[in-house]
């Protein structure tokens, strides 16, 4: 209720930027060390191409930091990396119609 009686009071557009401003924040993924430990290379590579801008500052350190600890880099992983984006896109694009309900 409070949230239909602000938008009256201030009207629409202050209400979309202050629920932008939430999303923006809202989403900025981070991930600990520990996390990223248990992951493999390839799979910690996905995880940066996926989320790309959606990584907190703090999450693309603990990537750097951990791809920097085992002595790795991305470009090692990059064919890996684009075959499941390929695949991912594909089932994405094709695959759902040819799945059992």
């Amino acid at each position: 209720m409070i949230f239909f009686d602000r938008a009256r009071r201030h009207g629409p557009i202050s209400v979309a930027v202050a629920l932008a401003a939430a999303a923006l924040l809202g989403g900025c993924a981070t991930y600990t060390p520990s996390q990223l430990s248990a992951m493999s290379a390839a799979d910690i590579c996905e995880l940066e191409y996926r989320q790309g801008r959606n990584l907190s500052a703090d999450g693309k350190r603990a990537i750097e930091s951990e791809l920097q600890r085992r002595n790795d880099n991305c470009r090692n992983h990059a064919a890996e990396v684009n075959e499941r984006f390929a695949a991912f896109m594909y089932r994405e694009t094709y695959g759902k119609g040819d799945s059992p309900p």
